[in-house]
């Protein structure tokens, strides 16, 4: 898959929402793409995932949100995120928003369900995407 559009859309969201230009820092796995934001009141740290093989638990086609920290309004830009993903994601084959090792409690801003139970305390949560309420 070519992910030019996706970051150009999601630098777009972030340079709109937040005014940061071109503040994505992209590195290309072979499940996809790994996206890291610091700048500012910012540190975001997403992976989009076309194939997971089942790593724990999580589905084909997902977006994880690994890290989303903001200095102001946590919650209010968290769900704002997830609704940027809800609108644009399907556009690129996404179905999924999931969350890895949630110790940050995100799962519970957005709703998401538990989708696997790890040893050592590891939880991971999802929902696809159009049946996120945010």
């Amino acid at each position: 898959m070519n992910y030019s559009d996706l970051i150009y859309d999601f630098n777009l969201y972030l340079c709109e929402r937040f005014g940061y230009r071109n503040c994505c820092s992209v590195m290309h796995n072979a499940n996809g793409i790994c996206v890291s934001v610091h700048v500012g009141e910012m540190d975001l740290y997403i992976r989009f995932w076309e194939y997971s093989c089942g790593v724990g638990s999580i589905p084909d086609w997902s977006i994880i949100i690994v890290r989303s920290n903001f200095k102001r309004n946590q919650q209010e830009n968290l769900k704002d995120l997830a609704r940027f993903f809800k609108e644009y994601a399907p556009r690129y084959g996404y179905k999924y928003l999931c969350t890895e090792d949630d110790d940050y409690k995100y799962y519970q801003t957005l709703g998401l369900k538990l989708i696997h139970r790890g040893f050592f305390r590891q939880y991971n949560y999802g929902l696809p995407l159009k049946e996120l309420e945010v």
